[in-house]
């Protein structure tokens, strides 16, 4: 009996386009070196534009033999954020283009339209966005985030009196001068006093 061999064919690998936003300690950049490579890091492109057009152009560019991406565009991006990025295109097998967002913006509902991140991705020309990235009502109305990996929260902090108060407290809640009015009018008030019945005929004093 003759065996088969059966062949299974591995379906291409997912490629998609990352957009990512500056922000410190999550994600850094540092200029590429004389080659415009990065010896450290992944390479990523600054364009300065959402144009899913001009960013189709520069990456297709930039992954062939002739490589006619300025220099001034490419940056090398790192961080906290970068490396998660990473160890997930590796465990979900999925090449990724990454590059920063042209306008700088988080994303926001201005004029009729999205800016920054949240518009890049329901534009198209972002596929996916890693960076610090604030989750709220209205993003999450027209974007699916992921679980949070990190969360900040506010602290006040407040000296604390001395326990002991010096015999003079009483008088912290007003102003020097209300209670310099207030001993003068007292003064003042006794003095009226004093003459109003000393010179009444139905006074105390013959």
């Amino acid at each position: 009996a003759q065996r088969h061999k059966t062949h299974f064919q591995h379906p291409s690998k997912l490629h998609l386009r990352v957009v990512t936003l500056i922000e410190h300690p999550f994600v850094f950049t540092r200029e590429v070196d004389d080659e415009g490579l990065c010896p450290a890091g992944q390479l990523c492109l600054d364009p300065l534009t959402n144009d899913s057009t001009i960013l189709d152009s520069l990456f297709s560019s930039l992954h062939s033999s002739n490589d006619t991406v300025p220099i001034q565009f490419k940056k090398c991006c790192y961080g906290y954020c970068i490396d998660l990025l990473e160890k997930l295109a590796e465990d979900m097998n999925f090449d990724f283009d990454l590059y920063i967002v042209g306008d700088g913006k988080y994303g926001a509902w201005k004029n009729g339209h999205w800016t920054g991140l949240v518009g890049d991705l329901l534009g198209g020309s972002a596929h996916m966005a890693v960076t610090s990235f604030s989750i709220n009502t209205a993003r999450s109305q027209v974007i699916d985030f992921t679980s949070p990996f990190f969360s900040t929260s506010l602290g006040i902090l407040v000296r604390t009196r001395d326990t002991a108060a010096p015999i003079g407290a009483f008088m912290w809640p007003l102003h020097w001068t209300m209670w310099l009015g207030i001993f003068v009018a007292l003064h003042i008030t006794a003095i009226f006093l004093t003459l109003y019945e000393w010179k009444s005929p139905f006074g105390m004093t013959p």
